[in-house]
């Protein structure tokens, strides 16, 4: 069996080529932009010249695949990372890293990711390797095999692999398949032919050989068209992966920016959270769209509904169906931080300044139907990132009055207060249309609330949204909060009426310019949306003036005057005589006794004692106000206080042994983070626990508060006998929680954020 000719290996090769490149073609939609062809079309040349290396040098298949290897990590910069690459080519450490990784995960993330993923450069590994490994393959039987027109199998195998991860959108399939078919077909009937110049089959084949060769490699083909067929019956009814693939990212595990709302106020102006450019005067800027109510807080949904909407992972270009005006504008990161994106409008596009938000960790993710973008990995301060948006126009009251509500679904609250309902109802008396009864609520709540954001010398107004603070809002002898408190109350009266209505928290300047605009924690604002048939999502705001305070009256008693009597002399005391005093008498050599060593030793020891005792005076004023701390938690007005000075005393005890507990989490945040240094101590129940006292409804009665601190002092002894003996002696002698009130008043703000204990693991884990 003689080989075949030079020529007609390598014109084998170079169909085997061809075959790959076109079995690629179904990802396409996928991405969307030229980016794919490079990477698609560099790992097909790449795979074919190792095939080719491997021929000429007649490598064994390790050696083959360490080339293919080494190959696929050196050239993995320039076609893949460019962006993160030295000077694009080179790839750094960083990009080796991605590489290796994303051998693993980019399925997955071609899977979950809202499509066409432009942006997303980690997303091209996929066909990157795809290509290289199909070409080393089929290039390899080609150019070694015995019958070359086997090299059709891996072809049609990366078809099938192209079709199940493609979209549900077909890319020219006709196309595809014709010219697939047509030159497989025709390359096995060429190799079945008579020997000759060209021949790219063996040299000596009986003639029905050959045609059943030729028939062997036209049902290969057909079959991996039909095949593909099959998963694409219908352009709107096809069956690919990403229908049994849940998207990963749950936002119930984020914590709802809401209840950071008071920390951005507290701040004020001191805090610059981002600058804005190029959007218009006074264009609200959103953070997060909230629309499920618990009766502790509210949080987004995103439970797919059309009110509630769901979160994909998004690259450069966002499928947007929303109408208004086009705006660009660009977003610098100052001091915010965390998981939310600010955003204006319902977003086209987006591109992070180092053009590879998709390479960050969890990504870049976004709810068209809620104009809400999470980057799961982080915001960094400095990052910049340019969007263009669509601004949905403002309709007019008189477009609004005759307008129907539209029927979104969102999920219904939960634990809403009875007083909500009953004002509710009493608010909207008289109006008739949706439109007269949202304007009468944000009117009430408007003119007749007042103004506060419980800072020092304002009106007492407690910080978060729960059911309890709810009733205390609308219960009192004046309404007294902020936006916060408003926009959840409007929201909650709103849907015990029957309308769907949402809280958006998010950021809008009191005096707007235009141009470039630094927004600060004074900025923060929430508000209420709800949608009409036809116009979209329109804004409510019912939180008061923020001079409309209200007033104090500090009673002032009148102290009835009384007679005056005339009161008699004082008696005249005489004067008392003293005995003389006795003789001083004097030593030997003239000094008299208090000179003498016995006061010299009184007198060194207690300056001595003095000062003993005013190196002692911190520790022992840290150590009272650890127990006054202590005593007043128990002791507590409320029960529900009782139960979270429960809670705060752990995190002293951590604290006191080392912790870095982050400024603002929450109290199943900061449970999360001890419980992964001490698994076996029952943290977490304990965080569920105070929660459930401080927001719940009802109180707790003495035998649960009692067993709730015996169960934090047995947590707190385990704690103890987890870390070091020089840990526990500065604990002991030197509490840093004693000074963390005051020194968390006076270190600023920063966004909630979780950092890492540096103190060792338990033992017992």
């Amino acid at each position: 069996m003689a080989l075949a000719r030079p020529g007609g290996k390598a014109m084998a090769a170079v169909i085997a080529a061809v075959a790959v490149a076109l079995a690629l073609v179904p990802l396409y939609p996928v991405y969307g932009e030229p980016d794919f062809w490079y990477a698609a079309g560099g790992g097909v040349l790449l795979g074919s010249l190792v095939a080719a290396a491997g021929a000429r040098w007649r490598l064994g298949p390790l050696r083959v695949a360490a080339i293919a290897a080494v190959v696929y990590f050196v050239a993995g910069g320039a076609l893949v990372l460019r962006a993160e690459s030295l000077f694009g080519v080179v790839p750094s450490l960083d990009v080796l890293k991605a590489l290796a990784l994303g051998l693993i995960q980019v399925w997955k993330s071609m899977l979950t990711a809202a499509t066409p993923a432009s942006g997303m450069d980690s997303l091209l590994i996929a066909p990157y390797v795809l290509g290289m490994l199909g070409s080393v393959v089929a290039g390899s039987i080609a150019l070694r095999g015995s019958l070359p027109q086997w090299a059709a199998l891996p072809a049609g195998a990366l078809l099938l692999v192209a079709v199940a991860f493609s979209t549900y959108t077909a890319f020219v399939p006709a196309v595809v398949g014709a010219v697939l078919t047509v030159l497989l077909a025709a390359w096995a009937l060429r190799s079945g032919g008579a020997g000759g110049a060209g021949n790219l089959a063996l040299g000596h084949v009986p003639g029905g050989s050959r045609r059943t060769t030729a028939a062997a490699t036209l049902v290969v083909a057909l079959g991996a068209g039909l095949a593909a067929g099959a998963l694409t019956p219908l352009p709107n009814d096809r069956a690919v992966l990403r229908d049994a693939v849940v998207p990963p990212l749950d936002v119930h595990d984020l914590a709802s920016p809401l209840t950071s709302f008071r920390q951005f106020t507290s701040a004020g102006e001191a805090l610059k959270l981002f600058t804005v450019q190029g959007l218009p005067q006074g264009t609200a800027i959103r953070l997060a769209t909230l629309d499920q109510y618990d009766g502790i807080v509210y949080r987004v949904a995103n439970n797919g509904s059309a009110g509630a909407g769901q979160f994909s992972r998004v690259g450069r270009n966002i499928v947007n169906t929303a109408e208004g005006d086009h705006a660009a504008y660009s977003v610098t990161i100052d001091q915010l931080t965390g998981v939310w994106m600010p955003d204006a409008g319902y977003l086209d596009s987006i591109q992070f300044g180092d053009g590879g938000q998709g390479n960050r960790p969890g990504g870049l993710n976004y709810n068209p139907g809620t104009g809400t973008a999470v980057m799961v990995g982080g915001v960094l301060q400095d990052d910049q990132y340019t969007a263009e948006a669509v601004l949905p126009k403002t309709p007019d009251d008189a477009a609004l009055a005759s307008a129907r509500v539209s029927p979104m679904t969102l999920p219904a609250p939960q634990n809403v207060p009875e007083i909500v309902g009953t004002l509710a109802t009493q608010f909207t008396a008289g109006a008739s249309t949706p439109w007269a009864q949202l304007k009468a609520i944000e009117a009430k709540l408007h003119t007749s609330g007042f103004f506060s954001h419980g800072l020092e010398g304002e009106a007492r107004s407690r910080a978060g949204h729960t059911s309890e603070r709810i009733s205390t809002l609308l219960e009192g002898s004046q309404m007294v909060g902020d936006d916060e408190q408003y926009a959840v109350a409007m929201a909650l009266m709103a849907r015990e009426l029957g309308i769907p209505a949402r809280v958006v928290m998010g950021f809008r300047q009191d005096h707007p310019a235009a141009g470039s605009s630094t927004i600060t924690g004074a900025d923060v604002h929430a508000w209420v949306e709800v949608p009409f048939e036809h116009l979209g999502w329109v804004s409510f705001d019912p939180t008061p003036p923020t001079d409309q305070v209200p007033k104090q009256e500090v009673p002032q008693h009148q102290q009835k005057p009384q007679p005056q009597v005339q009161q008699p002399p004082p008696p005249v005391i005489p004067p008392v005589e003293l005995p003389p005093a006795p003789p001083v008498k004097e030593a030997s050599d003239g000094s008299t006794p208090s000179d003498l060593g016995v006061w010299a030793v009184l007198r060194w020891t207690g300056t001595g004692l003095g000062i003993f005792a005013l190196l002692l005076a911190p520790v022992g004023l840290a150590a009272w106000l650890r127990s006054r701390r202590r005593r007043a938690r128990r002791a507590a007005p409320r029960a529900a206080d009782r139960i979270s000075g429960g809670w705060s005393e752990l995190v002293d005890v951590v604290v006191d042994h080392g912790a870095v507990v982050p400024v603002g989490a929450t109290r199943r945040e900061e449970a999360e983070l001890l419980g992964e240094h001490f698994r076996e101590e029952a943290i977490a129940p304990l965080a569920v626990r105070a929660d459930h006292a401080a927001f719940g409804v009802g109180q707790p009665d003495d035998a649960e508060i009692a067993a709730y601190w015996a169960d934090v002092e047995t947590a707190a002894g385990r704690i103890r006998r987890a870390v070091g003996w020089r840990r526990r002696l500065a604990a002991r002698y030197f509490p840093r929680s004693a000074m963390r009130d005051f020194r968390l008043r006076h270190a600023g703000f920063s966004f909630p954020s979780i950092k890492h204990l540096p103190w060792k693991r338990a033992k017992n884990q």
